[in-house]
C-alpha cells in the first residue's frame, strides 16, 4: 500500500495454521501522516499477541518514504526488526502506484517491484526482495470489490536468492477502492489476514 493509504489506520494481522487455528496476532496503530521536506513519515505502534491474545511485546517505529522516488509502504511491518526505531523502506517500481487502476480493457495489470530496507533488518524477507503480483482478477458484487491474484516474493541476501514465497491473495475493497481486508494463503494451507479500519 501507499503510505497515504495506511496513515491513521488500525491494521490487524492474524496468523492461522492450515487447520484455521489462530497462531498469533499483530496490531498496527498508524499515526497521522507527517511531511518534512518532501519526505512522508508515519509512526507505527506495534502490539504483538500470542495465540491466546496475551500481549508479548509493544513498540513504536517511525517509517519514512519519498513519494517522488515512488517509495511505498506495504505489509512489511511483521517482518521488520523491532529493535530499530526508524525504518526506511525503498521500493522501486514502474507501476505500483497503479495497483488498483484498471487498464483500458477493464483489467488489472501485473505489478513488479523491488524492495529493500535501508535501516533495520527484514528478518523474514532478507536484504532485498523482488515481488510480482500477477493473474489479477476483479469482481464487483453488491457494491463490494474483490480482487484475486497471485503474489510471488523472491528474497535475496548478498545477491543470492535464498527463499521464494508464493501466496494466493484475496483483497476486499469498497467501491471507491479503499482497502478493507486482505487474505494471504500459503500452498501448505496456512494463511494470514490483514484487516484495515480507521483509527478513532
Amino acid at each position: 500500500m501507499l503510505i497515504e493509504q495506511i496513515a491513521a489506520k488500525k491494521i490487524i494481522r492474524e496468523n492461522f495454521d492450515k487447520n484455521g487455528k489462530l497462531k498469533g496476532t499483530q496490531i498496527f496503530l498508524m499515526g497521522e501522516l507527517k511531511r518534512k521536506d518532501n519526505i512522508y513519515e508515519v509512526d507505527v505502534v506495534t502490539e504483538l499477541y500470542d495465540e491466546n491474545m496475551k500481549q508479548i511485546r509493544k513498540y513504536t517505529t517511525s517509517y519514512t518514504c519519498n513519494p517522488d522516488e515512488y517509495d511505498v509502504l506495504i505489509n512489511v511491518f511483521p517482518f521488520t526488526n523491532p529493535n530499530k526505531t526508524e525504518i526506511k523502506v525503498n521500493v522501486t517500481s514502474n507501476n505500483f502506484q497503479r495497483l488498483y487502476d484498471l487498464t483500458e480493457d477493464g483489467k488489472l495489470e501485473d505489478i513488479h517491484l523491488k524492495m529493500s530496507v535501508e535501516s533495520g533488518v527484514l528478518n523474514f524477507l532478507g536484504s532485498k526482495s523482488l515481488v510480482t503480483i500477477k493473474s489479477r482478477q476483479l469482481e464487483v458484487e453488491n457494491g463490494e470489490v474483490k480482487i484475486i491474484s497471485d503474489a510471488i516474493i523472491e528474497a535475496y541476501i548478498l545477491g543470492l536468492k535464498f527463499k521464494t514465497i508464493d501466496y494466493s491473495v484475496e483483497e476486499h475493497l469498497s467501491q471507491s477502492f479503499t482497502l478493507k481486508q486482505q487474505i494471504f494463503k500459503n500452498k501448505d494451507g496456512s494463511y494470514f489476514t490483514m484487516n484495515y479500519s480507521t483509527t478513532m
